[in-house]
């Protein structure tokens, strides 16, 4: 299906008019000229399946129940034709809440879940125009690399795409604010997500942006803690949620799904405090995402010596969470500088930059997470985007300042 797209394609400007009136027409609750006008949208870019759905979901507005099944049954064959399988399942659901018989799309799913759906696949694609085998191959590829449901198959994929809870966003809604308590995993049908931090300084960043088929809210739902960050959507969203009692249940009997949601919450945090960290501040959100695929996760109980001063350094750290105790020593042993750094702070810099003997002596205040990340690793990137190395430089500067003023201040032994 080469002319498929999710956001649509063709011309830039092609109807750019007709559809924001219709968008206007929309707005003014004018369902059957608003239809009118998203129909004519569609004749014009009939790849773009969002604009199909709005024809659904107009249809559905007037009436016309029926001709919205038929619209939103083509739209899931098309997603699953090309392998897009949670996008697939968004809209079936759409189906099913409309009429509650419309099954066929579960059913070719848990067919070729089961390895022996061949004909059933042949048969739901054998009026898509494209080539049946293709279509039912990447439909069955898009199963095995879909995360949380590529371990899953015949009546318990059926079962977990069952208790999928539907839910309609709009453009600029949150999905969820800061502060609010964790209750449920999302999954991107369709849409676009932002995933916004409040930095040091109260200004909000999108630190990760979510396309179709992502999920997302692992942090604050592994955690069983307030989320820390806001959601919205970017465009309008079709979202899947999965509640706490439905994944305590998939978890017990497929541990492999726990596995892969705490892999996205270990890349999504550190994505979180990347972007808080003021240190990287300056850095593009691209070579921010490049950095956190470098880094390794490392946990220290209370009290744990994480560095020395003098020793060689070739590591650099991001706290994850928790909180650590910093001590800088002069010759003579005596304590000249302390400092507890917490989430979002950093330490090790200068093994980054010199591979220079450490400057202080760390230890874990209680349990911490901190994210690792090697000097080797660091200079591989660096010479991509200059400006990381430039903006520790900074830093590195900055904290050798604070040290020598603390040194000056302190005072003169009797």
């Amino acid at each position: 299906m080469s002319s498929f797209s999710l956001f649509g394609g063709g011309k830039k400007n092609a109807g750019k008019g007709l559809r924001e009136e219709a968008g206007r027409e929309l707005l003014a609750g004018n369902y059957n000229k608003a239809l009118e006008l998203f129909v004519q949208c569609h004749e014009e870019k009939p790849e773009d399946m969002h604009l199909y759905a709005k024809v659904a979901e107009l249809r559905e507005k007037t009436g016309d129940a029926a001709g919205s099944v038929a619209d939103y049954s083509k739209i899931a064959k098309a997603y699953a034709a090309e392998g897009f399988i949670v996008q697939a399942i968004a809209i079936s659901k759409i189906i099913l809440r409309i009429d509650p018989g419309k099954t066929e799309i579960q059913e070719t799913l848990r067919a070729l879940s089961e390895e022996r759906g061949g004909n059933k696949g042949d048969d739901f694609f054998s009026k898509t125009g494209d080539s049946t085998v293709e279509a039912t191959d990447n439909m069955r590829s898009g199963l095995a690399s879909t995360p949380l449901l590529s371990g899953m198959s015949g009546e318990q994929l059926e079962s977990f795409i069952e208790s999928l809870e539907l839910r309609n966003v709009a453009a600029g809604d949150g999905i969820w604010e800061a502060g609010s308590q964790g209750q449920h995993l999302y999954l991107i049908g369709m849409g676009q997500v932002s995933l916004l931090a409040t930095d040091t300084q109260g200004n909000k960043k999108v630190f990760s942006q979510l396309k179709e088929g992502d999920f997302f809210g692992e942090r604050s739902f592994m955690s069983r803690s307030k989320h820390k960050d806001d959601a919205i959507a970017d465009v309008d969203c079709t979202i899947l949620m999965i509640n706490r009692e439905t994944f305590d249940a998939w978890v017990e009997k497929h541990t492999e799904i726990r596995t892969t949601v705490e892999e996205f919450y270990r890349q999504r945090v550190l994505a979180r405090v990347l972007a808080i960290t003021p240190v990287f501040e300056g850095v593009p959100s691209d070579a921010r995402m490049a950095l956190a695929d470098q880094f390794a996760l490392r946990e220290f109980e209370d009290d744990e010596l994480i560095m020395q001063q003098g020793e060689i350094g070739e590591t650099f750290y991001l706290i994850r969470s928790g909180s650590v105790a910093l001590s800088v020593t002069d010759p003579s042993g005596e304590e000249v500088f302390s400092a507890s750094l917490g989430e979002g702070e950093f330490f090790g810099e200068v093994a980054l930059l010199t591979g220079r003997p450490r400057t202080a002596t760390i230890f874990a205040e209680g349990a911490v997470e901190l994210m690792e990340l090697s000097r080797s690793d660091f200079d591989l990137l660096a010479e991509k985007y200059p400006s990381v190395r430039e903006l520790v430089q900074s830093y590195l500067r900055k904290r050798a300042e604070e040290t020598i003023r603390a040194l000056r201040q302190k005072p003169a032994k009797p």
